[in-house]
Parts: C-alpha cells; structure tokens; sequence
C-alpha cells in the first residue's frame, strides 16, 4: 500500500500548493482528481470536515482526515496495524524517521504525481533518474 501524506505532498506541488492556500477542499478533490480511482492508495489529511478523525472512499481512493490530530499520527497507526511491506511518501524527516522503524519504505514527494498520474509528466523540476527509477520500481513500470 502506498500512504501518502497528502498536505506534505500538496505544499510541494508547484500547482496544488498555492491553491491549497486559498481552498483547501478544492485542493484535496484535484488531488484526488488526478489519482483517479487507485485502490492502492490511501491519501492521509491534517484536519477535515467538521474537525472529526474520518476514513471514507471518495471517487474510488481512501481518504483518512486526521480530525484535530496529525495525519502523520494516523500512518503511523495505519502501519502498526498494517504490517507488511508499504510506502509513505513524505518530505517530513521525522514521519519519515518513524515510519522507517515500522518497516515502510520512504519515498520523496517529488515524482509521485508523475509516476500516479501520467498527466502530470509535463509538471517541472523533473524528477531525477534515481527518482524515475525508484518509482517505476514502486507502480510496476
């Protein structure tokens, strides 16, 4: 399973991260959007509707909402509960830290769009090889 922390990943996005300043809903909708309906994925979110911890499908992709807590709390959580062999895409050093000790894989943000969503192959700085290859190695390409 691939968890993304999906702010970390959204303020590194040269489109979605300025968007998320000004609507944070319509953000998290592009984001899914362009993930389409990956069964795959789970997309972890600080805060949420109503302030309450929620997991939900919307438009074919999990959603976890942290509530009044950290998402980065809920990965790792999920991973606790999860045992086996999973990703977590995040830019965050200290979530990545942690989830490393509960066996997940790290992976950067930079190139996840683009390897999840062929649309995306056009986004600028292009991912390095090393990042082409590590995700081709993580969607099976």
């Amino acid at each position: 399973m691939i968890l993304v922390d999906a702010h970390n990943l959204l303020h590194q996005h040269p489109e979605l991260g300025p968007l998320l300043r000004r609507d944070v809903e319509a953000t998290r909708h592009a984001l899914e959007r362009r993930l389409g309906a990956r069964d795959d994925i789970i997309l972890f979110y600080d805060g949420g509707p109503g302030g309450i911890a929620d997991s939900r499908r919307r438009g074919g992709i999990l959603i976890d909402f942290s509530g009044p807590g950290e998402a980065d709390d809920r990965i790792l959580a999920w991973l606790r509960a999860n045992q086996g062999r999973h990703v977590v895409v995040s830019d965050d050093r200290a979530l990545a830290s942690r989830a490393r000790t509960l066996g997940a894989t790290i992976a950067p943000t930079r190139g996840f769009l683009v390897h999840a969503d062929p649309s995306e192959a056009t986004a600028k700085p292009e991912p390095t090889p090393d990042e082409v290859a590590f995700w081709l190695k993580i969607f099976g390409g």
